[in-house]
């Protein structure tokens, strides 16, 4: 038989001891009073409980701030904690020491020497071929190009390395995140080395730069299906060269070409044509027309500039011809806060060789017709987006994006000040014989990602929100700066550009012969979506989505389209589903099944259709059950 035993521990936890005060202990004057001066910023503060663990996070914080004051070769292992806890009362003094044999050169403060730059660096060329090059001095550095790939001044402009001044592990993660966000380096070495300086202590700094190949080209083959039963194939095509004028620019020369035909039954919008050519120019750094002393942060600012065009065929219908152009800056203030300013932003869209059906269109739907009117759209946006994804040091995480675009409103300034009468869309202002548009638009894209420690299970909720107010020379915003909401990365029980505006429904009998998508001047949408491993590389999610949008001028042609605080919030589209996520890390494929639980369109009192729910029903997975398939999340 088998003999058992309990047993049982009896544990008596006493009170811990707490930090009484700490004090600096140096055989070397020098270095105990530069330790003496970051005690300011110690994490051991009085009172505060005994721990190990902070007395480690200690040492490297001493060891950080003294990297900062020249103190190259100093180590967190040089330093020990001493306790006495004698004084009673459970608390303890502690003495921070340094060790009696630490090297000599642990103790000195290093300045900066020469500075060399090797550009062209690679591990199969011997140190004979790599002194061959050619020497230049630029900016106080001793420069080598073997490649003669690159203007010198742009990659001395990010070493922020001087002779003569004290060593910076600061400006040290300066120069090393500079260099590499050039985008034109594979790998970036900064390695330093004593410099035979008599009674001088002092590091020479060597900097070898490995380039990345310059020029790229892409092909791409899609097979495209929208919301309004056109399907057809895409093909994109693109060329990057990423050291155009020897300044580390970047050029993205990029084409596509799209056919698309109605598919489905009951479908005569009839076949399609898609032509766009854009050309993207960045410049690493700000090009303005007055002197900006070089910018200290880890990022280089940009300087961007944008010109395209796109011809849409509809052949029953009309051709669409656009071209716009924008010169802009992008900068990063930190790893988590990004801007986007366009000075100038350019669009110009000219519809051509309407037919007559087309024009009947239009004619029953005179907000329809302004939107579609020649736009000649000029003005300025600006954005800001705040992202703590990267932050590893957060277990939950919060993106924030908002953005401002206006339109018209300097010109119209400039031009009312010598005209006496007041634009309006019956009498616009015009700039080289055309009207432009005048409009003011706002939106924001709040996320926020509710964690567990592991990372495993996430809660992630957005809310996107927005509005568009056209003015002066505009009676409605332009049909392309409207918004949309539905689809794969929308409300999914709900097909892309489909839904809305408001209660408005697009008429079966006209649905099948139209292809326009529905579009506002109001957006509300919020999604939630609870996010979880299910079999390796296999995810799964269960997800709520609510939202709409709105008219701020009344339609006639979309009765129940425009926005009143009494009635939009019973307005708003609710879908719920699930899906399934194969995500391999670099590429994620996404199946979201969903089906709606609120029908906006419906009479009041019918809109909620949670009780007419039945999977087993044939006729109703036809109708309601939407399959989205996408690539990467929806948020």
């Amino acid at each position: 038989t088998e003999t058992t035993a309990d047993i049982q521990y009896n544990i008596a936890i006493q009170s811990p001891y707490r930090i009484n005060g700490v004090s600096v202990k140096s055989g070397n004057v020098t270095l105990g009073e530069a330790i003496r001066s970051t005690m300011g910023k110690t994490i051991l503060v009085a009172g505060t409980q005994y721990d190990l663990e902070k007395l480690k996070q200690e040492r490297e914080r001493i060891d950080a701030a003294l990297k900062e004051i020249g103190y190259f070769y100093f180590s967190p292992d040089f330093m020990f904690f001493q306790a006495d806890s004698t004084a009673g009362n459970k608390s303890v003094d502690l003495s921070l020491q340094i060790k009696r044999d630490i090297p000599a050169a642990a103790a000195r403060v290093y300045t900066i020497g020469n500075i060399f730059v090797t550009s062209g660096y690679s591990l199969n060329r011997d140190s004979a071929a790599t002194s061959a090059g050619d020497t230049v001095i630029v900016g106080g550095c001793s420069y080598i190009d073997l490649d003669k790939n690159f203007d010198p001044d742009v990659i001395v402009r990010s070493i922020f390395f001087k002779k003569g001044i004290l060593y910076n592990r600061g400006t040290h993660d300066l120069t090393l995140n500079r260099l590499m966000n050039l985008g034109v380096f594979k790998f970036v070495n900064i390695r330093f080395a004593e410099a035979d300086s008599a009674g001088i202590s002092s590091l020479d700094v060597h900097i070898s730069l490995t380039p990345l190949p310059m020029k790229n080209i892409r092909f791409e083959l899609q097979g495209v299906s929208k919301s309004n039963n056109l399907a057809g194939p895409v093909f994109n095509s693109s060329f990057r060269n990423k050291n155009l004028f020897g300044g580390a620019e970047l050029f993205t020369l990029s084409g596509e070409l799209g056919f698309e035909m109605p598919v489905g039954s009951g479908q005569s919008g009839g076949n399609s044509y898609q032509f766009g050519m854009r050309g993207e120019l960045d410049l690493p750094k700000f090009l303005v027309p007055f002197r900006l002393d070089n910018v200290s942060s880890l990022f280089v600012p940009k300087t961007r500039m944008v010109l395209g065009f796109n011809l849409l065929d509809r052949l029953k219908y009309y051709q669409l011809f656009s071209v716009d152009a924008s010169f802009g800056y992008h900068w990063k203030e930190s790893i988590n806060k990004e801007h986007d300013f366009s000075p100038l932003s350019i669009t110009f869209a000219h519809l051509a060789n309407a037919t007559q059906k087309f024009n009947e269109l239009l004619s029953a739907n005179p907000l329809l017709k302004k939107s579609f009117e020649q736009q000649f759209i000029i003005g300025q946006n600006y954005s800001f987006t705040y992202n703590d994804q990267l932050d590893r040091d957060h277990q939950n995480h919060l993106y924030f994006k908002g953005s401002i675009d206006l339109s018209g409103n300097l010109l119209q300034l400039g031009q009312s000040l010598f005209y006496k009468q007041r634009a309006t869309s019956d009498t616009p202002y015009e700039i080289f014989g055309t009207a432009y548009s005048e409009y003011y638009k706002f939106d924001i894209d709040l996320r926020y990602y509710n964690n567990t420690v592991d990372q495993r299970t996430s809660l992630a909720s957005r809310l996107i929100a927005g509005i568009g107010v056209a003015y002066g020379n505009s009676a409605t915003m332009p049909y392309v700066k409207q918004f949309t909401i539905g689809g794969s990365n929308s409300v999914r029980a709900f097909s892309a550009r489909a839904l809305g505006p408001g209660s408005y429904k697009i008429p079966d009998s006209l649905a099948a012969k139209s292809f326009m998508d529905q579009a506002g001047d109001i957006k509300l949408e919020v999604n939630t979506e609870y996010r979880f491993p299910l079999i390796s590389i296999l995810k799964g999610a269960l997800f709520i989505d609510a939202g709409n949008i709105w008219l701020l001028r009344e339609d006639p042609g979309r009765p129940g389209g425009t926005f009143s605080e009494k009635t939009f919030l019973d307005e708003l589209a609710v879908g719920a589903g699930a899906g399934l996520r194969l995500d391999l890390s670099f590429f994620i494929l996404r199946f979201d099944l969903a089906f709606p639980l609120r029908i906006p369109y419906l009479p009041q009192g019918e809109r909620w259709v949670i009780k007419k729910i039945n999977f087993g029903d044939p006729s109703w997975r036809s109708n309601n059950l939407t399959l989205n398939l996408a690539i990467g999340y929806p948020y």
